[in-house]
């Protein structure tokens, strides 16, 4: 997160991205001097922190009542030297609207590393949130949308033909009636892939004016390089979904990607130092955050081992071991 003044918008959109990270994980020393740098450089910064802030702590309070339990709210950052200015900050610009933190922050739920939450949605719906995910629930009268912010979501949907069900991700609207999906959101763009029924897909990053249907055991993908459509396996749709159920499957994927995967649930990252290697195709089942059986599995695989470096399990290939 880069320091400087920038446009209302922006620093608005900075100082939730903030709130929102010291609220789900404590800072390390290197953010937490990123954060005193960027609060310092500007007085709007510090304005723009507060609102934020402000917000995020009514949303959590009234969670909390909700779901009639009352917690404390712990504060996101440490006492700082600029903190004395945040009372005067706050009543100074109580009168402005917050709209860019509320919009980023109002229903939002999120998960951390490793945890999988499965929640049944007002309408009879049920939302599966993967592991570092984050959606935003936003149910009008006429509209059920739901914002896909980071990961991926499973969606099971309720049954309502006068009140669509959409998700939003990074520019691409997936619109339902009745049926089965997941989007997430990867390094290459979004990913909807169809368990059951129809979905249409639609918005900017679809690459078309029209609605493209999507349908049973397909996916389609908004990549950087173009829109594609492909028709994938039924037993490749489950090796897809099976984060639901607390394990990962792989089958034939590239081990590089497949240590990704790996590491979006375990606090221990596994790292594929060589690059021929990190393109080999994998074969395993695992259980959600052991990433130390997937490193051994992977070690056993192609004659390698695996060499710990703080809080990551390095594979490396043997001396004169072959290539695979």
């Amino acid at each position: 997160m880069s320091a400087g003044s920038g446009n209302g918008a922006d620093v608005d959109a900075q100082a939730t991205a903030w709130v929102v990270r010291s609220a789900e994980r404590p800072l390390g020393s290197a953010e937490q001097r990123q954060l005193d740098a960027w609060l310092e450089t500007d007085s709007r910064h510090l304005g723009a922190y507060v609102r934020a802030q402000a917000i995020w702590l009514d949303i959590d309070r009234v969670a909390a009542l909700d779901s009639g339990t009352v917690r404390e709210v712990p504060e996101p950052v440490r006492q700082r030297p600029w903190r004395r200015y945040a009372m005067a900050a706050s009543v100074a610009l109580a009168a402005f609207a917050g709209t860019a933190a509320y919009d980023h922050l109002a229903g939002r739920i999120s998960t951390d590393r490793g945890e999988v939450r499965r929640i049944a949605l007002d309408d009879g719906s049920v939302l599966t949130l993967n592991g570092n995910s984050a959606v935003q629930i936003r149910y009008e009268e006429d509209i059920r949308r739901v914002i896909l912010r980071r990961g991926e979501a499973s969606f099971e949907v309720a049954h309502n033909k006068e009140r669509p069900f959409v998700v939003s991700a990074e520019g691409l609207d997936v619109r339902a009636v009745g049926t089965e999906f997941i989007v997430g959101i990867e390094d290459d763009g979004v990913e909807v892939t169809v368990e059951e029924g129809v979905v249409a897909v639609g918005g900017k990053a679809s690459g078309s004016t029209q609605p493209r249907y999507v349908r049973r055991n397909e996916q389609f993908v908004s990549a950087t390089t173009g829109p594609r459509k492909a028709v994938l396996d039924p037993a490749d749709v489950e090796r897809r979904i099976a984060w639901r159920n607390g394990m990962l499957v792989f089958n034939g994927q590239q081990l590089g990607a497949a240590a990704a995967e790996v590491n979006r649930y375990s606090s221990l990252r596994v790292v594929i130092d060589d690059p021929t290697l990190a393109r080999a195709e994998f074969v395993g089942v695992f259980k959600l955050g052991d990433a130390q059986a997937f490193a051994g599995a992977a070690a056993q695989a192609f004659n390698g081992e695996v060499v710990r470096r703080g809080n990551d399990l390095v594979l490396v290939r043997q001396q004169n071991s072959p290539s695979h």
